[in-house]
């Protein structure tokens, strides 16, 4: 399943009782499921997404990045993100070159010809 980070729009928190209860708190963004009830409530404009993460973030790991950046919630989100985003890059792995794909692909395939 997909997890997202996302906030409220407003002084409210959100429960959804048709997965697991997860709950979107209001004073801080939360990490949640994606789920029928989330897409509701972005649709509804009462979410804002700030980013899809990886399967193994969760709520409590969020919660001890807002206690180490001293509660400012941009450090929070933003090491958060880099860390868990689904566009992290694990360490182990070798870094993908900004060029490549199918263009270069393309590109290569007219100099042999």
């Amino acid at each position: 399943m997909i997890k997202l980070l996302v906030e409220t729009k407003g002084a409210f928190q959100l429960q959804d009782l048709g997965h697991k209860g997860q709950l979107a708190w209001a004073h801080r963004p939360s990490v949640v499921e994606n789920s029928n009830f989330i897409q509701d409530r972005i649709g509804r404009s009462q979410l804002r997404i700030l980013g899809e993460l990886k399967d193994e973030a969760t709520d409590g790991e969020f919660e001890k990045f807002v206690t180490e950046s001293d509660k400012d919630m941009a450090l929070a989100v933003s090491s958060f993100l880099e860390a868990y985003g689904s566009e992290a890059v694990e360490e182990d792995e070798p870094k993908k070159s900004a060029r490549g794909g199918r263009k270069s692909a393309a590109r290569d395939s007219d100099k042999t010809e």
